[in-house]
């Protein structure tokens, strides 16, 4: 199909076509790649600043030695470009990371772990490596792991200033028809904070005044716009069946460096796609993926089993002691035992320490409440502590839980959520969890309502959607520092 001329108002497109030239050469500092690379400056060198700092707290403070400050600097570049290295590999350098109101602890710190296991080797090829002190290093460690936690929510809060008072922004166009181009606008700029549209351009020719929308032209001038740079994607949006158009757009804008996103479609879908995937000219919609933590299960497993042990051998006198007290407290068995959904729907039956003097696990199960008459005596201190939760260390070694997952609930209150959310279910496609991402957010103890479970499903279903073992370790450190808090 050849290209349209579309008749628009040309002195108000001119005019707006030269304010975008403008505004795209005078912005060129607040673009997200600008503000990246300040964010990874200043992240490698808050890593060089905490070696000096780590220098003068141990080698002059604690072990009262006179030492040049150079030889501590020296490696200290080394680590900062393995950092960058690692971090880059992991993906904390995109700026949907940086508009992100999560700050992935795991990641940065298994990256700073990493880069210092590379940096201790390449000092121990070079022999180098014995004129350095370990507490120093552990020292520079702990330093380096607080500043660049420091530096990346200071980087974090100022992108989403920017991109909050629209310093910063990616400026998109839109070429389709008046239909899908009136529909999109609104969705696209509403869906991201930093999302702009900046050019509408038609496909189809159109009079002037058939449409309120301001219009820039078609499928040329958005080239043109392409070349000076205006836009960072391009949204095309046409009907399925107009295949020729279609053709025509993505190969007449595919020689370009910026972004396209076809869309065919303005009805909704009435499940969640993740993509899609061709199977020779068949094209189909994802709409379940492979847990990542299910592709990397060896790894997962390697995890749980190392922490479960060394938790049950460390914790043995502990959980003795609670037993018997238990026993002391009030009658009743040890060990409260209630079925759970587990992975793919199976049931298992789950280990807690008896905190109530009832042990339900029927068809109707009343969640605990704050207050809760049910509770013993020994069981609010369990249940304040959350070492309650404790046996299901258990559950880990016999495979039913993972330390991090989405936690179980009883099989009547699974159902029941169920019912009210549609998506609930997706949770039980991996493990459950001693700990999660919604546990270490506050989202735990009693669900009052549909918002709190829809809450605690989110997060769930984040956790799933973007598990590293990063993050699994970064659930597992949080959890430590939440853990006293307790339920009820």
């Amino acid at each position: 199909m050849a290209e349209s001329n579309v008749h628009v108002e040309p002195v108000s497109a001119r005019a707006r076509q030269l304010a975008r030239v403008d505004s795209a050469r005078s912005g060129v500092l607040s673009k997200f790649e600008n503000c990246i690379t300040a964010c990874a400056i200043a992240e490698g060198l808050s890593v060089i600043l905490a070696a000096a700092v780590a220098k003068f707290l141990y080698i002059d403070l604690f072990l009262d030695q006179d030492q040049g400050l150079l030889p501590y600097l020296a490696p200290a570049p080394l680590l900062s470009v393995t950092l960058y290295l690692f971090m880059k590999q992991a993906g904390l350098y995109e700026p949907n990371v940086l508009v992100d109101r999560v700050v992935g602890y795991g990641k940065l710190w298994g990256a700073l772990a990493m880069s210092l296991l590379v940096l201790l080797g390449i000092l121990y090829i070079f022999k180098s490596a014995e004129g350095y002190s370990r507490g120093w290093f552990l020292t520079w460690f702990a330093l380096s792991a607080v500043a660049l936690v420091t530096v990346r929510v200071a980087a974090m809060r100022r992108v989403r200033h920017m991109v909050a008072t629209g310093q910063l922004r990616r400026r998109v166009a839109i070429f389709g028809t008046l239909e899908f181009i009136t529909a999109m606008k609104d969705q696209i700029e509403n869906s991201e904070q930093s999302v702009v549209v900046e050019g509408v351009y038609l496909a189809k020719p159109a009079a002037i005044g058939s449409s309120d929308l301001p219009l820039d032209g078609g499928l040329a001038e958005l080239k043109d716009a392409i070349e000076r740079n205006e836009f960072d994607t391009v949204f095309i949006g046409l009907p399925a069946q107009d295949t020729a158009r279609i053709q025509t757009a993505v190969n007449g804008l595919a020689s370009y460096s910026t972004e396209l996103l076809l869309c065919t479609e303005l009805d909704p879908y009435p499940v969640v796609v993740h993509g899609s995937r061709n199977f020779g000219p068949l094209r189909t919609n994802v709409v379940n993926l492979v847990p990542l933590s299910e592709s990397n299960v060896l790894l997962k497993s390697m995890l749980d089993y190392a922490v479960a042990l060394v938790g049950l051998i460390v914790l043995a006198p502990l959980l003795a002691v609670v037993a018997l007290a238990i026993k002391i407290d009030s009658p009743g068995p040890v060990f409260f035992r209630q079925r759970r959904y587990g992975q793919n729907n199976s049931i298992f039956r789950i280990f807690k320490f008896r905190t109530m003097a009832v042990t339900e696990d029927g068809p109707t199960v009343k969640q605990a409440e704050r207050d809760d008459p049910r509770v013993t005596r020994m069981g609010r201190i369990l249940r304040r502590t959350s070492i309650d939760e404790l046996p299901q260390l258990l559950n880990v070694l016999t495979g039913d839980m993972s330390i991090v997952g989405p936690r179980p609930h009883a099989l009547a209150h699974d159902q029941l959520f169920e019912q009210k959310l549609d998506l609930f279910s997706r949770r039980r496609r991996v493990r459950p969890g001693l700990t999660g991402w919604a546990q270490v957010h506050g989202f735990r103890g009693e669900t009052k309502t549909t918002e709190d479970i829809r809450s605690r499903m989110q997060h769930d279903l984040y956790y799933i959607d973007n598990w590293s073992i990063w993050l699994d370790i970064e659930i597992i450190t949080r959890t430590v520092f939440v853990l006293f808090r307790g339920a009820y």
